[in-house]
């Protein structure tokens, strides 16, 4: 029995002395790389470098965007300790509270013991040397050097260029080969274009200790500057045109020859630097909550009843259809107002009897009345969607809105079918009522006027170059025809010289020494308060350069205010004397 016990213990322990020397040729022969390779992730740290973005230029190589060095500190909590937090901690407290962030949230007076990251963005250079003074206190917090973002212009700019700011976990399935804590665009040309933009960063390795003290580094990845992107837009003039639009509008100007954006204003506006370190949950309430609605894109994305301009529109379904030509006077002479069913319509001017040049030049609202209800609502709006409205242009920047046109079916669901009368179609015709349309949209449509007939799709990028120069993207002009015949456009360009030239033009107060300027004016009603103004213009007329829509929000009469912003815009775009 004894010699049976000692047999097994031996079987026993060979087995085991076996399976030893097994488990030791393996890790030292099979699995040696795998495991040589784990040990030196143990003391090799690798440290992402993010690369520069592009820098962004407007059409004459003036720098709008670019970026300039920065402090930022990270902290691991993995591998930070209690006391490192409470001594960061003291230090923490001589930052001001708005420049303490981790992500978008202002940091506390003390560190979260929870927290897995913590990352202050402009670091003052005077914390910095305290830090570096105490190097040995605090070996899991890592001082960088990183790039950010700088706005030459701050609001002037803000809406077609946009901001920056913290990448969030939707986002990431977006673009999967982003980590963390990166920024990125997040509205305007930094969101459209964030590819070429962005760069490819770099990763610099260092060796650390068991605590994570950098002993020495070890090799260095260099980051890829991003591309830079060259804006169609005219800084000089985007800065007069901010200057001179009041406190709530947009203003938008394109070459029709071509459909660059010469300008693209939205008013107010918001400062785009206070999202590159990420902003601080009491500055988001007050930009996200102004009354004012700065981050409101009100070129691309706020729709509003076109008014008088219209009236183009209408025009030129009357014209189409058969039932207008330039001599046709409509059978009511406007005497202040015109009687449709039971309401009385009303228009801003008594006007007498018209023929049809006159009555845009003069924008009587009863003339257009009566060829509303002559035409009905669906050929008006139906040419309306030929024509732009009610979809979107397909501007180069994301966001925008399609406006809306309704349609004889939609009055049906909404009223009943056979319980709305010609009134709908009457106040359609003058641009009032269900419609509504972007600044954008009304652009787009009279730069085809102003073109004969040829429509650019507008864009704010001309060309996009890589660190070497070379360009990797160049605009090229994508045309349409618009759906309109040359006799309609030249009754419609004719008319819109009058708006400015003749001497009861509605829009007399855009004209510009030595430059004929065609337009039209529009007077939105709001029952909210003010009317809205609209200008839309196009010069010189025999070849015009610039096309530009002016909107004022509140502002009252299309001719006594937008008209003049309008023509001091052309003024100054054509380099004519103010």
């Amino acid at each position: 029995m004894k010699e049976k016990r000692i047999t097994f213990l031996f079987i026993l322990i060979s087995t085991m002395f076996l399976i030893l020397v097994v488990r030791l040729a393996s890790l030292q022969l099979v699995s040696a790389q795998k495991y040589r390779k784990l040990a030196k992730e143990n003391y090799v740290r690798p440290d992402p470098v993010d690369a520069p973005r592009g820098i962004i230029y407007d059409r004459n190589k003036k720098v709008l965007v670019d970026n300039i060095p920065s402090y930022t500190i990270i902290i691991d909590s993995n591998s930070v300790t209690q006391k490192e937090k409470v001594e960061f901690s003291s230090l923490l407290s001589c930052l001001p509270r708005s420049d303490k962030r981790s992500g978008t949230e202002t940091a506390n007076r003390k560190l979260n013991p929870n927290f897995t990251q913590y990352t202050i963005r402009k670091v003052p250079f005077e914390i910095v040397c305290k830090l570096e003074e105490k190097k040995e206190r605090f070996p899991n917090i890592c001082i960088k050097i990183q790039p950010l973002r700088r706005y030459h212009q701050d609001k002037i700019f803000s809406h077609p260029i946009g901001y920056i700011g913290e990448i969030s976990k939707k986002e990431l399935k977006i673009y999967p080969e982003y980590r963390l804590g990166i920024f990125i665009g997040k509205s305007g040309i930094e969101k459209e274009y964030e590819k070429f933009l962005k760069g490819k960063d770099g990763t610099r390795y260092v060796e650390v200790d068991a605590r994570g003290y950098e002993l020495e580094p070890l090799s260095y990845v260099s980051p890829e500057p991003g591309c830079d992107v060259w804006l169609t837009i005219d800084a000089e003039l985007q800065a007069l045109v901010y200057d001179i639009l009041p406190s709530r509008g947009a203003c938008i100007a394109i070459d029709p020859k071509t459909g660059e954006i010469l300008t693209w204003v939205s008013k107010p506006g918001f400062d785009p630097n206070s999202f590159v370190a990420g902003i601080s949950s009491e500055d988001w309430e007050k930009i996200s909550k102004d009354s004012l609605f700065p981050l409101w894109d009100r070129v691309k994305n706020a729709t509003y009843p076109p008014a008088s301009v219209f009236k183009l529109v209408t025009c030129a379904c009357g014209i189409e259809k058969g039932i207008l030509n330039p001599a046709t006077k409509e059978p009511i002479p406007c005497k202040g107002s015109i009687t449709i069913g039971r309401r009385k319509y009303k228009c801003w001017e008594t006007h007498g009897s018209l023929n049809l040049i006159d009555a845009i030049i003069q924008s009587c609202d009863v003339y257009f009345y009566q060829v509303g209800m002559e035409l009905g609502v669906d050929p008006i709006c139906e040419l309306a969607k030929k024509l732009g409205f009610g979809k979107k242009v397909g501007i180069d920047i994301p966001g925008e809105s399609k406006g809306f046109i309704p349609t004889e079916e939609w009055y049906d669901k909404k009223y009943g079918k056979g319980r709305w009368g010609k009134g709908i179609s009457a106040n359609l015709a003058i641009g009032q009522g269900e419609i509504l349309v972007t600044p954008l949209q009304i652009l787009y449509f009279v730069s085809g006027i102003a073109n004969n007939g040829v429509l650019y799709t507008p864009a704010l990028v001309k060309k996009i170059t890589n660190p070497n120069g070379e360009e990797v993207f160049s605009f090229t002009p994508n045309s349409h025809n618009l759906s309109l015949s040359p006799n309609t456009i030249e009754i419609l360009r004719e008319g819109m010289l009058g708006v400015v030239q003749d001497d009861k033009g509605t829009g007399r107060l855009a004209n510009v020494p030595e430059i004929s300027v065609a337009g039209k004016t529009g007077t939105a009603q709001n029952p909210e308060g003010e009317d809205h103004a609209w200008f839309v213009a196009f010069a010189p007329y025999e070849n015009p350069q610039i096309c530009v829509v002016v909107f004022v929000e509140n502002g009252g009469m299309g001719g006594s205010v937008a008209a003049p912003i309008a023509g001091k815009i052309i003024q100054a775009y054509l380099k004519q004397p103010l």
